[in-house]
């Protein structure tokens, strides 16, 4: 089962991807807003699967870690849908969403960097994955209303190729690296 939730995530980084090309080409664009809250969908998605297939471990620590990490990612893109129909940015799903994904994001990198279950290299994918979104949150901080700039794009790159980097480890691993389905 982590085959296809590491493909989930490959494909949701290639959606988000596509979002951001399409809003840096036009701030107002729709279809890129979509692209994103899909590409959000994907990884939240991804991110419930990587606890379902036992990645983080078991017990409380990896289950609350996983969870907020998924549930930020869920709210950034219910604060993009809430966004594309009131046309206000001004809604409390995005710092709700990003404070789950910084908080959540360290808590599972850590639980899945102790719990070993991805080994070599892979163990070590959603620990890059967080590091590079905390440089790309602090972009954030500087960019102005006129939508994505062009210097946005190079941490945006390396933030997304983490994630389908955290996709391939997920999808490649196998149950002699000790993925199991979750039963508690």
């Amino acid at each position: 089962m982590s085959k296809v939730w590491g493909s989930v995530g490959i494909a949701a980084a290639v959606l988000w991807a596509a979002g951001i090309l399409l809003q840096y080409a036009d701030a107002d664009s729709k279809p890129g807003e979509l692209l994103i809250d899909a590409g959000f969908i994907g990884i939240a998605a991804m991110i419930a699967g990587m606890l379902a297939a036992g990645i983080g471990g078991r017990g409380v620590f990896p289950a609350i870690g996983l969870g907020l990490w998924s549930f930020g990612h869920l709210s950034i893109a219910l604060g993009g849908f809430v966004e594309m129909a009131t046309g206000n940015a001004d809604n409390p799903f995005y710092p709700i969403g990003g404070l789950g994904q910084i908080v959540g994001g360290i808590l599972a990198a850590v639980a899945i960097a102790r719990a070993g279950v991805l080994t070599g290299w892979r163990r070590w994918t959603p620990v890059a994955w967080v590091v590079t979104y905390l440089a790309v949150f602090a972009t954030l901080f500087t960019a102005s209303d006129d939508g994505v700039q062009a210097w946005q794009l190079a941490p945006f790159a390396v933030w997304l190729a983490t994630i389908a980097l955290t996709g391939y480890a997920v999808a490649t691993a196998s149950a002699a690296d000790g993925v199991v389905a979750r039963t508690a």
